[in-house]
């Protein structure tokens, strides 16, 4: 599928095509924002981009039409996210120029796609060899004359990173775009992969100078952490890390932005207090809209804008393609890839992002089962309700632990226990509904990088905390206010609310929470950051907002709604384990146009969740008896 983010009218100006191909992982999106100025997003592992997408750009007058490409291993390939690149350059007609990027560090398998470039299509090529200054600093010496003779097409050096460089390559376009497709090599004879392997190993040979390395710090780091015993204790340690600053930090920012949005009520009201504003118009607005968006602002964004960026920062320094390495054999065990692992890793800031990072699957079958089992592992909404609950009901069972430990903990191992349900059921499906015998994974190890701090930061703050944020605005300002009608609408002395609660009641004191609950996670179909205000303006008599950012007051709320520790576990439960979010599902259906997909993405989770309460409120009951 390609995404077509550009529109060029061709009558009065001059239209050139660009492609970028290369290896994953090799910075083929990094050259892509350089070149066309938009902020596609990077990671230091493969399969980062899933999708051709657009932009364009404009040198001397002429504007360049450029696809970024996803990362393939090659021209022919039956894996579902190289297709979309081995698609397009079948697809490209003559009289486009393809850079095909390359990694410095790792130039055979560069210089074998550029070989399989060469014999397959009819293109004109470029080839840029990216990571110069790694390179460099490894002592790797590359002659690029000498690989442009070899190849027949122009080589290049660069660093994309650097604003000259990217400059330079635009140069080096404008030059030579007329003659590189006037000369397009003659397709050579095709040659089968491990043939090209050895064409290609040759060619690096005679073009590059290194020093032999022995062994050194990466390889030792690398050793350690691809192996089971010591690399998954870390990578949990690191987790756990990130979730106790997490933890720590956010509650005085919280506390800060409730008092500050308390202070600003009076003056947002003042205007509202006119005669001729209804009463009820001023309290959906106040009691409704504001104090549900501001609830958001105040519980939701602390947590989320320490999380991610040291999320990102991790996968930027290359630790997430090593996850996936030291899981893959309890994927396989399940009859999948470690390529999920990247998946779910997506799935933590925005499910549906996860969803269409299911494309990396090989394989349509793992591909529906990644899809249908990504909602297990908390996006952004429900981490910060984990969060929240674990910090109220769970941070004071260990009272001499250090602050945030004990929560920590809890948030830990409740993620840990979806990684344990995605692997059993997706067992389940790919021994049953998606039975599938072949075994295709191919995951390449990057090298370690030193993230740029500043540039991360600021990416992550925008890219994942302030876009999703505002979308949970967006969505819980209507919702806010259809909840609040909800609750102060009465029938025979009752608010509306109260009477579809006590609906769902019986169902949920079976399964260990009560009606109010049932009916917040429906509410909170559209956005899952909204469903803690939700419950607590359903708790409130006046159906109001309390103190948002106060977590003392949200205990008291809740446990004089009854409340018990048995409760706040299953309340977690289910936040891990609920139908996804609106828009989680429609782009479930978007890429996969299956109905029975998207039925068992909304049932199995549920299923998970129901038996997962089952058993704590009836182990708590048995528990009772026997004490």
């Amino acid at each position: 599928m390609r995404i077509e983010l550009f529109k060029t009218k061709t009558e009065n100006r001059r239209v050139r095509r660009l492609y970028l191909l290369g290896n994953p992982n090799v910075g083929k999106s990094t050259v892509f924002n350089g070149m066309t100025g938009l902020k596609q997003h990077t990671g230091n592992w493969s399969g980062k981009t899933v999708d051709a997408a657009g932009g364009k750009y404009t040198y001397n007058g002429i504007e360049y039409c450029l696809t970024d490409l996803p990362g393939t291993h090659s021209v022919d390939s039956d894996l579902s996210e190289e297709r979309v690149a081995g698609g397009e350059m079948r697809s490209a007609a003559s009289g486009a120029v393809t850079l095909i990027i390359a990694d410095a560090s790792a130039l055979k398998r560069g210089v074998a796609l550029a070989l399989e470039f060469i014999e397959e299509t009819r293109g004109g090529a470029i080839l840029c060899v990216n990571f110069c200054d790694i390179a460099a600093e490894k002592g790797i010496n590359i002659d690029f004359g000498r690989l442009s003779s070899l190849l027949g097409i122009p080589v290049t050096g660069i660093t994309a990173k650097h604003g000259a460089d990217i400059k330079r390559l635009k140069a080096l376009i404008d030059n030579e775009f007329d003659k590189i497709i006037s000369s397009v090599p003659q397709r050579g004879e095709k040659r089968q992969p491990a043939e090209r392997l050895k064409a290609a190993e040759k060619i690096v040979s005679e073009c590059v100078s290194a020093p032999r390395l022995e062994g050194g710090l990466t390889l030792k780091i690398d050793r350690l952490l691809t192996s089971g015993a010591v690399g998954i204790p870390v990578m949990i340690a690191f987790l756990g890390m990130i979730l106790w600053l997490t933890i720590r930090g956010a509650n005085y920012p919280s506390e800060l932005l409730s008092r500050f949005f308390g202070f600003l009520k009076p003056y947002i009201a003042a205007p509202l207090q006119h005669p001729a504003v209804p009463s009820f118009i001023r309290g959906m607005i106040m009691d409704g809209v504001y104090d549900t968006v501001t609830w958001i602002v105040a519980v939701m964004l602390p947590p989320m804008a320490i999380f991610f960026p040291l999320f990102t920062l991790l996968e930027d320094a290359g630790f997430l393609p090593r996850i996936a390495f030291n899981l893959d054999k309890c994927y396989a065990r399940c009859g999948m890839s470690g390529k999920q692992c990247l998946t779910q890793c997506m799935g933590l800031g925005c499910n549906a992002v996860g969803v269409c990072g299911c494309r990396i699957m090989p394989g349509e079958k793992q591909r529906a089962v990644a899809v249908i089992t990504n909602s297990f592992i908390p996006c952004n909404g429900r981490f910060a309700i984990l969060i929240s609950l674990s910090a109220i009901f769970v941070g004071g069972v260990a009272p001499g632990a250090p602050q945030g430990l004990v929560p920590m903990l809890c948030v830990l191992g409740l993620i840990c226990l979806a990684a344990a349900a995605t692997w059993g059921v997706s067992r389940v499906l790919t021994k049953t509904l998606f039975k599938d015998n072949s075994q295709t994974f191919a995951l390449e190890l990057p090298e370690y990088r030193r993230p740029e701090i500043i540039k991360t930061l600021g990416v992550s703050l925008v890219s994942r905390t302030l876009r999703i944020v505002g979308r949970a605005l967006l969505v819980s300002a209507p919702t806010g206010a259809a909840v609040w009608l909800l609750a102060n609408i009465t029938i025979g002395g009752l608010p509306l609310l109260t009477h579809i609660s006590r609906f769902f009641d019986p169902f949920g004191r079976f399964i260990g929470v009560d009606g109010f609950i049932i009916l917040a996670f429906i509410l909170s179909l559209p956005a899952n950051e909204i469903t803690l205000p939700i419950l607590v303006m359903g708790y409130t008599a006046a159906g109001t907002m309390t103190d948002a950012g106060n977590l003392e007051t949200l205990r008291q709320v809740f446990e004089a709604n009854g409340w018990t520790i048995v409760t706040a576990v299953n309340m977690m439960l289910l936040t891990l384990f609920h139908w996804p979010c609106a828009t989680t599902l429609m782009t479930i259906y978007h890429e996969t146009k299956s109905r029975n997909v998207l039925a068992l993405s909304f049932l199995t989770p549920c299923f998970v969740g129901i038996i997962l309460c089952l058993f704590v409120k009836w182990s708590s009951v048995l528990l009772k008896l026997i004490i």
